[in-house]
């Protein structure tokens, strides 16, 4: 069991991003809403950051039509005393998380994680708040890649081997300065740009500057029929 002691003395908040509607699944209703030891699967990360000292505030982001369950939800297991807010998701995941940004009137630093990858640690919302704290812009957990990485084309045909040494798979919690994510998600939306995720619209900002920590190969986004398994 992972045991910090972070000194960091800063507002925290904590966006769980629970607004997918399971499509790759195959499912009839969200993916975050299926069962995991009990709990829907969201309930996993929402625990962790309920019981995490260093977070201060939770902000819920889920679809429009499970907006009065997941109040209900949250009523039942007495965790208003943090979450704050459970707000309508968007068209698309960036435009969910920029919902919930706005709905966020103080804080120094923002954790943002996917409601569908239940194994959050307390040791990546501290290693994370920890860069962050020390001058970072933003930090991100992830993993390097195990196999040798190829570009392709668009006929499929392999251009080039990228050293994959430095090529990692992004998993979330990601976390970064209030103002700073706040900025990233503005300027995306008025110009446009769409990304993958939340570290990406930082990166395109001048002189911004995110640090990768290495996390574990079993933070699973269930994303497919294929992860499942990783519940069992």
């Amino acid at each position: 069991m992972y045991c910090g002691k972070s000194k960091i003395n800063k507002k925290v908040a904590f966006i769980l991003a629970a607004a997918g509607l399971g499509k790759r699944m195959g499912l009839d209703y969200p993916k975050q809403f299926l069962e995991y030891k009990g709990e829907p699967l969201f309930y996993s990360s929402l625990k962790i950051a309920f019981e995490n000292k260093l977070i201060d505030e939770i902000y819920i982001i889920t679809n429009e039509e499970n907006l009065e369950y997941m109040n209900k939800f949250c009523k039942e297991k007495e965790l208003f005393s943090k979450v704050k807010k459970i707000v309508k998701g968007g068209a698309e995941r960036q435009e969910s998380v920029y919902n919930a940004l706005r709905e966020i009137k103080n804080a120094d630093y923002v954790i943002i994680q996917d409601g569908v990858r239940p194994f959050l640690k307390d040791e990546y919302i501290e290693k994370t708040l920890e860069v962050v704290d020390d001058g970072y812009d933003g930090a991100v957990i992830g993993v390097k890649v195990k196999d040798t990485v190829k570009l392709v084309d668009i006929d499929n045909e392999i251009i080039s081997t990228p050293a994959r040494d430095f090529i990692i798979l992004v998993h979330t919690p990601q976390t970064f300065k209030f103002d700073i994510i706040k900025q990233a998600h503005e300027e995306a939306k008025q110009r446009k740009i769409k990304a993958t995720d939340d570290s990406m619209l930082v990166e395109r900002m001048d002189n911004k500057r995110i640090k990768f920590i290495h996390g574990n190969y079993d933070n699973i986004k269930i994303t497919t029929k294929e992860d499942l398994k990783f519940l069992k």
